[in-house]
């Protein structure tokens, strides 16, 4: 015989505990749903602004010299495949591979180094970076196959933490990826045309209205201006003393021979120091001693410094570096004999000034501490 088991019915449920549960889901949902579109959106209008500034890049305001330099930098960027040159410092306040790729000055005088090769070479270049305020020429942007996910994700189809030394034989042979800093680079130039920077890069609309409004209340183009760039160096001004980047031992003191020097250049080029001079430092205490200072005027932005290891000072240290290079004269300090940093002889950020500012060595001036 043959013993059948009889079915097992599932409990019925009461219809109020269904409704109860359908409730408590409902209610997990909705927040759910509602972050999700928060996050969507956010990472939407941030992608958003950046591919407008990539689109609304200008030829027009290339300078006349750097026409060539232009053609033959756009001419290559129609060879491939590219060698793609990245940083990913806007992850840096969220998620993701992290790495800040040094200051404006060493991280830009690396970018135009590897640019200067491509043109070389007339290898396509393409930057995985777009600098904060800035756009940068469409046909020089990277675009991950992964498109708008990798974006949101904070992905790319590569390895981003890689640091492999860069084949240069293979240039233009096949797709290359390279960090920043993460390349030994035998065929690198030290020099690099400063029309390259102009090519790729300018600013964007609201960077401009703030230089324009700075430069005119500064007296615009008719009024002589001198520019002072006084580096300290990260372990004064930030407290960074893993660089031991020091720079000066005597704020106001070197501050005062700073602004001796360029009274100095003012009386050089115009024969007279009564011109306008302007401020700029990666030191916030330089500019609390500014107004104790009676020998002259010196203007200066209200803007605190912070190390290249946060992303909130960038659009305002781009801004000081595009009013310094305006200016009809340049002063900078160089580090004293006695530095003990692994810094150059004289601040990346000033020698970018004086590149993409085209000054003459007369218009230039390096005031030493000793």
């Amino acid at each position: 015989m043959v013993k059948i088991k009889p079915k097992h019915n599932p409990p019925t449920r009461h219809p109020a505990r269904v409704l109860l549960i359908l409730k408590h889901k409902k209610a997990c949902i909705i927040p759910t749903c509602a972050l999700l579109l928060f996050l969507y959106l956010q990472f939407s209008i941030n992608y958003i602004k950046e591919e407008q500034g990539v689109k609304i890049y200008d030829v027009s305001h290339l300078p006349q010299q750097c026409q060539e330099v232009a053609t033959k930098f756009h001419k290559c960027q129609q060879n491939s495949p590219p060698l793609v040159l990245a940083c990913h410092r806007k992850w840096c306040s969220t998620f993701g591979h992290c790495d800040p790729c040094a200051g404006i000055g060493d991280r830009t005088q690396r970018m135009l180094q590897f640019a200067a090769m491509a043109v070389d070479k007339c290898v396509r270049m393409e930057f995985d970076y777009v600098p904060l305020g800035l756009n940068v020429v469409s046909d020089a942007v990277y675009r991950d196959p992964l498109g708008y996910a990798g974006e949101v994700l904070h992905k790319r189809s590569y390895d981003v933490s890689a640091r492999n030394a860069l084949d240069t034989d293979k240039l233009g042979k096949e797709r290359l990826y390279s960090h920043f800093f993460g390349s030994t680079v035998s065929s690198l130039k030290q020099t690099y045309d400063p029309c390259l920077f102009h090519t790729i890069l300018q600013p964007n609309v609201n960077l401009q209205r703030e230089i324009d409004t700075t430069l005119s209340n500064l007296g615009g183009v008719e009024e002589k201006k001198i520019g002072i760039h006084f580096r300290t160096g990260d372990s004064i001004a930030f407290g960074m003393d893993f660089t031991k980047d020091k720079r000066v031992s005597d704020l106001k003191g070197s501050l005062d021979k700073m602004l001796k020097c360029a009274q100095n250049l003012s009386e050089k080029l115009y024969h007279t120091t009564e011109v306008t001079y302007y401020l700029a430092t990666d030191n916030s205490q330089v500019k609390d001693l500014l107004p104790k200072m009676d020998n002259t005027t010196v203007h200066t932005l209200p803007i605190r410094p912070s190390s290249y290891l946060k992303s909130e000072g960038e659009k305002d240290a781009w801004l000081e570096l595009y009013l310094l290079s305006q200016m009809d004269g340049l002063v900078m300090n160089p580090v004293s004999s006695n530095y003990e940093g692994t810094a150059f002889r004289v601040s990346t950020f000033a020698m970018l000034v004086k590149n993409i500012g085209f000054f003459e060595e007369d218009q230039v001036m390096e005031c030493a501490f000793g």
